[in-house]
């Protein structure tokens, strides 16, 4: 059984409610379930934040460069933070990673694509979201590694509770 999940989704899709669902799902059976999903910003801001899955603090993500820019408002210093303390939940030992996408910024090098690779090499089940139309740099990505699954709540918690079952238990010395 393949380790790493994507669920391949259409614009349109409510990609973070469908993860922060089956994370829920999940954690609800005793797993411990990290990672994070976006949000509209809590704080009134116009942007993003991101849900601390294992925490639930929640984070913006946006940095307010004024009406007339035109640059991308993502505040890589807080994603940089956030990716810190994600990478401790992985190290500390998940029973599933949930990261909220693999998107442009993944494919481009950046974002939390270490985050998938650090997830990957700790044999901790990783679940995420790609856009239908990044599905071919996800496939680039994982090598043949993942599996695609539908934007459909029932079958993603199938494979999420298979993958926890799946996952190495840490010795207990």
């Amino acid at each position: 059984m393949a380790k790493i999940a994507a669920i391949l989704y259409p614009p349109g899709t409510d990609i973070d409610a469908l993860l922060a669902g089956v994370a829920r799902g999940i954690s609800s059976t005793g797993a411990h379930v990290g990672g994070a999903v976006q949000a509209r910003d809590v704080a009134g801001k116009n942007g993003l934040a991101l849900i601390d899955l294992a925490s639930g603090a929640v984070r913006s993500i946006s940095q307010n460069l004024g009406p007339l820019s035109t640059s991308c408002k993502l505040d890589t210093s807080i994603m940089a933070d956030i990716a810190g303390a994600l990478e401790r939940q992985i190290d500390a030992g998940l029973d599933l990673l949930v990261l909220s996408r693999f998107g442009i910024r993944e494919i481009e090098g950046g974002g939390f694509r270490s985050l998938f690779g650090r997830a990957m090499l700790a044999e901790t089940p990783l679940l995420t979201g790609v856009r239908v139309e990044h599905a071919e740099a996800w496939a680039a990505f994982h090598g043949g590694l993942g599996i695609d699954l539908p934007p459909d709540e029932s079958q993603v918690l199938a494979w999420a509770k298979d993958a926890v079952l799946q996952a190495p238990q840490p010795n207990n010395v």
